[in-house]
């Protein structure tokens, strides 16, 4: 099972947008995916701030930024 971190900020509606995506994704393996509200950590919140919906895998904090598209997949599955 791989991990992965949907980094998200409240009111977001692209956020929202992000979450049915991976969530109508059918990966070859499980993952587990953590919600994480940027707002709650300066640092992300710099970072970030105009970035999010951003997904991160844990493995290699690959990311994929937003809009998703036919890449959320392949980023889901590599």
């Amino acid at each position: 099972m791989t991990d992965f971190y949907l980094l998200t900020k409240p009111e977001c509606p692209l956020c929202t947008e992000a979450l049915l995506a991976v969530h109508h994704c059918q990966p070859e393996e499980p993952v587990r995916l953590h919600i994480v509200d940027i707002t709650q950590q300066p640092e992300l919140l710099e970072e970030y701030a105009w970035l999010v919906p951003v997904l991160v895998r844990h493995s290699d904090d690959a990311e994929l930024r937003w809009p998703f598209g036919n890449e959320l997949e392949e980023f889901l599955n590599s």
